[in-house]
């Protein structure tokens, strides 16, 4: 897998190989974490994207529906709340119900565009007052509906798209330094393609030969452990980035339907069943099990401890570990994803930086993960160094080091030359080296 992003925010030129674990080393401020924020942004905002229009679609018609049967005059067209109340479930019901017969092959079949129409206004038929009031609100509703069905399919997902990318990049996406160049974002799988523009810090060419139906993890800040207990903040728009949310919603169980309680079974059973080392590495850390005493209220039982610990009280570290152990327990993991870490060594002390770096090279190797790492520390660059040689996957680990070059961020690769970025991260042990040396002879 490579992506190539040109004149995006501050990134003027990158050509990035993803293809096992990529790591990312650089000063602050040098694009790292608008790499991993790409890739993100991409993969979720495409992925499944047929299946995201038809959803647009559909809520579109609901929408008109339901206005016809919302305003302050509703009670003068239908015949009584009952109706009203009934109508509404029974046409949500229906639109999806009926969906699978208007959609083949990856496009609307508009020939049974004038079917699903009769079909919902035979239902509200039953409800209204008068044939006068009827012949109105079909008449306009018929109309919509025909207009949502010819929206071109692009149209919507370069909206999508926009829409995604604005809500990562807080609207700013386009160059920083050239805003009248396009920014333009190619990712390349096993020889197909996936391009996007963006002008005006809008989505403009979306051309994709690939269907992408995998997921990428995100994660920045394992403070997000603790919004893990308020269920309601799904529904907030209250939120400090979209990766965030989009962790929330893997992270938290919602045990208040059967069907929510066994989603990920099987692909639970399955990372268990291949992750022994795994689990021997986060036992060394962690060696208690999670448990949701209510709903969404998460603790964690240590053997040494006769009550539980909320993960709130857990230490900032231990919440790096419990956020994979929790995404492992829940299979929300699978073969081929993509999984971002930004500067995951923050927050750990250097001997679980060491620990951290072995769970994602192992990580990796179970699942054929796309794993980029952004980082500061020598420790954890040469821990995923030595483990990758030690587990057999150092050809599938590729080294970058950020830097910026007459205003331009350039992202250099340097596997072949790792040194480069020991080197950069040494300079301020140098300084320190030499302010001593002052400081001594004087």
């Amino acid at each position: 897998m490579k992506l190539n992003i040109k004149n995006f925010a501050g990134i003027e030129n990158a050509d990035i190989i993803l293809d096992g674990i990529t790591v990312i080393a650089g000063e602050n401020n040098t694009g790292k974490s608008t790499v991993g924020k790409i890739l993100f942004a991409v993969v979720n905002s495409v992925s499944d994207i047929q299946e995201k229009i038809i959803d647009k679609k559909i809520e579109g018609i609901r929408t008109i529906c339901s206005s016809l049967l919302e305003g302050n005059d509703r009670h003068k067209l239908i015949k009584s709340y009952e109706n009203s109340r009934v109508l509404k479930k029974g046409i949500r019901e229906q639109i999806s119900r009926e969906n699978e017969l208007f959609w083949k092959n990856g496009s609307w079949n508009y020939d049974q565009t004038d079917e699903l129409v009769s079909s919902i206004l035979k239902n509200i038929h039953e409800c209204v007052k008068s044939e006068k009031d009827f012949s109105v609100i079909a008449e306009g509703m018929a109309h919509s509906i025909r207009e949502i069905y010819k929206i071109p399919e692009t149209d919507v997902a370069l909206e999508i798209i926009t829409r995604y990318f604005r809500h990562v990049f807080s609207n700013q996406i386009n160059s920083l330094n050239v805003p009248e160049a396009a920014a333009r974002i190619n990712l390349s799988i096993k020889q197909k393609h996936l391009s996007l523009i963006f002008e005006d810090d809008s989505c403009s060419g979306y051309v994709s030969d690939m269907s992408l139906s995998n997921k990428a993890v995100y994660i920045e800040d394992p403070f997000v452990i603790d919004k893990v207990s308020d269920y309601s903040l799904l529904f907030s728009q209250e939120f400090s980035s979209a990766s965030e949310h989009f962790l929330l919603e893997l992270l938290i169980s919602r045990t208040n339907k059967y069907d929510d309680m066994m989603d990920g079974v099987i692909e639970s059973v399955l990372s268990k069943r291949k992750l022994t080392e795994i689990y021997q590495r986060l036992g060394s850390v962690i060696s208690g099990n999670i448990v949701e005493k209510q709903s969404n209220e998460y603790y964690l039982e240590l053997e040494n401890l006769k009550k539980p610990v909320s993960v709130n009280n857990l230490s900032t570290g231990l919440k790096s570990f419990l956020i994979l152990k929790m995404l492992i327990e829940k299979g929300k993991l699978n073969d081929h994803d993509m999984l971002i870490l930004d500067e995951p060594e923050i927050h750990l002390h250097p001997e679980w930086q060491v620990v951290y770096a072995e769970l994602i090279v192992l990580l990796q190797k179970a699942f054929d993960l796309s794993i980029v790492v952004t980082t500061h520390s020598p420790y954890f660059l040469d821990a995923i160094n030595l483990f990758s040689v030690k587990y057999g996957t150092g050809e599938k680990v590729n080294y970058y080091l950020s830097d910026v070059e007459e205003g331009q961020i350039k992202m250099n690769n340097v596997t072949d030359n790792i040194d480069l970025i020991y080197k950069k991260m040494a300079s301020p042990v140098q300084m320190l080296d030499s302010l001593r040396y002052e400081l001594n002879n004087n």
